[in-house]
């Protein structure tokens, strides 16, 4: 595991959840952590995303992970939680899936490392936003130990 993925994965978590309570029709079609301390994720959604104050939403995610939440991890098999999550993106064959819980706040598949509390992750900055397609839209962060480090 990369020094920040874990941190990464985590706030990416945080970070998909506000988007998608403020934007109904948002999707997560993929997140990529490919640098030592950035990530990316792209959602899907007829609204601009472009239009969103980026401060308000790095300050809403920033609240979050102040709030030093547990992280949970627990493997399921997949009848057990069939109903519960949207399973697409995982093959049929895979019959156990952990499922992340940040208590209190979200809870979605995912089978790569994460912190095991919100106060782990550190400061989460939005670098960037751009349109990647018809109805998709990119956003680029970073995580680091305090505002002035990113």
């Amino acid at each position: 595991m990369k020094p920040n993925e874990g941190k990464l994965q985590t706030g990416e978590h945080i970070f998909a959840k506000i988007i998608e309570n403020k934007i109904l029709d948002a999707n997560v079609v993929i997140a990529k952590f490919d640098k030592e301390k950035e990530g990316s994720i792209d959602f899907s959604t007829s609204t601009d995303l472009r239009k969103l104050i980026l401060n308000d939403l790095e300050r809403e995610t920033n609240s979050i992970i102040k709030k030093e939440l547990p992280v949970h991890k627990k493997i399921f098999k997949r009848k057990e939680i069939e109903g519960e999550f949207d399973l697409s993106k995982i093959f049929k064959s895979v019959n156990e899936i952990r499922i992340v819980e940040i208590e209190g706040f979200d809870k979605r598949p995912c089978r790569d490392p994460h912190m095991a509390n919100t106060r782990e992750i550190g400061y989460f900055a939005i670098t960037k936003i751009k349109r990647v397609g018809k109805d998709r839209y990119r956003f680029l962060f970073e995580v680091s130990k305090n505002p002035t480090a990113n």
